[in-house]
């Protein structure tokens, strides 16, 4: 072992619980070792090493097959027939699904518990797709927009793969996000057991989180998304501090929560994927404001260069990095030959490619870049030059970051710290508030009151029920000219809901029959 390994373990003891490491360092070599003795994918994809692709879609077909256990099943022959590498569970049509596997064919099978005994089988697939991963075919390691289509249970030729569903979960529903995604910040998921798992068993991670996105509460179009990504090692729940002190009234926490030990280009593409391509989740043309707290802002910036002048997708109007190593961690340059070496720490190497290849397209004009730097160290021993504690200053301010920021502002407090700080958290919503509803006051107040709480028929639609059950009271307030139509869409809803013109949307459909009933009533 050469003197660069040993003091490469020295600094990751430093910056890593050092028995976790070691620990994690054991559990690769025995991965490894069973690889060879009994070789299957889904022992390969919880290899650090192991190239893995996300692979994601939507679930689509008949959307009057009742809510039910269902799952998608990705199956491979490569090292055995019918090995089953990776299942996502969900509960409706018309949702997501994602899954973390390693290069090869599969099959995926989108099965559902017909005959609701409690397990899955060959006799319950009702959807199927072949699919191919490689570098070469994908080569940003993230294939998006794979999507299955469901219809009556088919004939399955392969060989029984019993599989018993999952206990029943009390997870909020949403008609916008995928099932689970609605959660607390005190949620378990969040948890730094949950977190420690990302950063150094992905395949693990993702079995439990697979669409690295989260929310607080359903979709609201009239208010600001902010959203959150996290460092290595970390969790949304680290905003918790932030995310209290925002006005809920007007802004909508989301959170991208990812494994964190993982390749950040890889990471990045989801990110732009989920969030900014406006193919995902709901922000096509909505003023955005992002967050990032340390590796959390190499992702996002990366994301950006993803954003080719688009017409559609997310306006991001702010991007706030806090105690960020946009310049890469000069700790990484050695170490390569370490037991175990996260292929985010490889990424965070200033000489690595990503790191060269970060500034390769200038920010939108349109987006005003703030970047906070952390310089309170209070670790007993002090080692290089000056930092957080964690990043040194030279990387958070790295010339590149310096031209792009609007402003800069130094918090004397931790790289962890920061994040707590009463001036950080007082200056980052001032920024945030910055970006201003596309609505009215007046209009997002209404809209703020929420909906009726009432039973409602099953001549609704589950779209009709949500916006009678979440916007009642703005619909109320605009169609009595209470409040004023602000854009040609909510002009051409109340036009409908007078009659003036041929209702379109589930919106307009659900108002007039809610009006309608009401009256008879």
């Amino acid at each position: 072992m050469t003197h660069y390994t040993l003091l490469f373990q020295l600094i990751v003891l430093i910056l890593l619980p050092g028995c976790t490491y070691l620990h994690e360092a054991g559990k690769q070599a025995n991965y490894a070792a069973q690889l060879r003795k009994d070789p299957k994918l889904r022992i390969s994809k919880h290899l650090v090493d192991t190239e893995k692709f996300f692979v994601y879609g939507k679930i689509t077909g008949d959307t009057k097959i009742g809510e039910m256990p269902m799952a998608v099943v990705a199956l491979s022959d490569t090292f055995q027939q019918n090995e089953i590498v990776d299942i996502n569970h969900f509960s409706r049509i018309d949702s997501y699904y994602g899954l973390n596997l390693p290069v090869g064919n599969y099959r995926l099978l989108v099965v559902s518990d017909l005959d609701l005994n409690g397990f899955f089988d060959e006799t319950e697939v009702i959807g199927s797709r072949q699919l191919l991963l490689s570098e070469k075919v994908t080569p940003g390691k993230v294939l998006g927009e794979f999507d299955l289509e469901v219809n009556k249970p088919r004939t399955y030729s392969g060989a029984p793969f019993p599989l018993q569903t999952p206990p029943a979960e009390r997870l909020t529903e949403s008609l916008f996000y995928p099932k689970g995604s609605i959660r607390s910040l005190d949620d378990p998921i969040f948890s730094p057991q949950m977190a420690r798992l990302g950063m150094y068993e992905s395949a693990a991670f993702l079995e439990v989180a697979p669409m690295m996105f989260y929310a607080l509460g359903e979709a609201v179009g009239c208010k600001i998304p902010v959203i959150f990504v996290h460092g290595i090692d970390g969790s949304p729940r680290e905003f918790k501090e932030i995310v209290e002190h925002l006005d809920r009234r007007f802004y909508n926490p989301l959170f991208f929560y990812y494994p964190s030990g993982n390749d950040l280009g890889q990471l990045s593409e989801f990110f732009y994927n989920i969030f900014l391509s406006g193919k995902v989740i709901p922000l096509d043309r909505t003023p955005t404001v992002i967050v990032a707290h340390s590796m959390g802002g190499l992702i996002v910036r990366d994301a950006m260069n993803r954003c080719k002048g688009e017409k559609k997708g997310a306006m991001v109007q702010r991007i706030i990095t806090i105690a960020s190593p946009m310049g890469g961690h000069p700790s990484a340059r050695i170490g390569e030959n370490a037991p175990l070496v996260l292929p985010a720490w490889r990424d965070i190497n200033p000489d690595s490619t990503f790191i060269h290849c970060l500034y390769r397209r200038p920010l939108p004009e349109s987006v005003g870049y703030h970047l906070f730097y952390a310089y309170g160290n209070d670790s007993s021993v002090k080692i290089g030059e000056n930092s957080d504690g964690v990043v040194p200053m030279s990387s958070q301010l790295a010339p590149q970051a310096q031209n792009e920021a609007a402003r800069q502002y130094g918090i004397n407090d931790t790289h962890i710290g920061i994040l707590k700080n009463p001036d950080l958290i007082s200056q980052l919503l001032n920024i945030i508030y910055e970006v201003k509803p596309p609505y009215s006051k007046r209009l997002v107040e209404e809209c703020n009151r929420g909906g009726f709480n009432v039973e409602l028929s099953e001549d609704y639609s589950r779209m009709e029920k949500h916006f009678i059950r979440h916007y009642a009271f703005v619909f109320e307030a605009l169609v009595s000219g209470k409040v004023a139509p602000e854009n040609p869409p909510l002009e051409h809803f109340v036009k409908a809901c007078r009659g003036e013109v041929p209702a379109t949307t589930p919106a307009e459909t659900a108002w007039i029959k809610y009006r309608k009933e009401h009256r008879e009533k």
